[in-house]
């Protein structure tokens, strides 16, 4: 049910910019996609805790047998605390789903960098 080439199985390249298609097509060839289960694209998640709504939309996340990876991606800046944040958030979520492993990761477009946030 998984193709061999996933980055077409993943992505719809067609109204994207060769520039841009490129650089995320480096994220997808760099990942490790053995053994993968699922493949969620813009994942929506909404929640209450406490009284407050929590909402998000993940960009890529890949269940495993075991874990989850969870990858956002931005133009650039992936220190940025704001976008750490973000993850967390998403990976609150995950984890009050699931018992698996969740590794969290940022991806800079532009620097074609792919950092993982613990």
């Amino acid at each position: 049910y998984i193709e061999d080439n996933l980055s077409k199985y993943i992505f719809d390249y067609s109204n994207i910019d060769d520039y841009y298609k490129s650089k995320i097509s480096k994220l997808i060839d760099n990942l490790d996609l053995n053994n993968v289960i699922n493949i969620y694209k813009e994942y929506e998640f909404v929640y209450v805790k406490e009284d407050v709504k929590h909402h998000g939309i993940i960009d890529l996340l890949i269940e495993y047998k075991d874990s989850y990876k969870i990858i956002d991606y931005k133009l650039k800046n992936i220190d940025d605390e704001e976008y750490i944040n973000q993850l967390k958030e998403y990976k609150n979520y995950i984890e009050m789903k699931t018992d698996k492993k969740i590794n969290t990761y940022l991806y800079s477009i532009i620097d074609e960098e792919l950092k993982e946030i613990k």
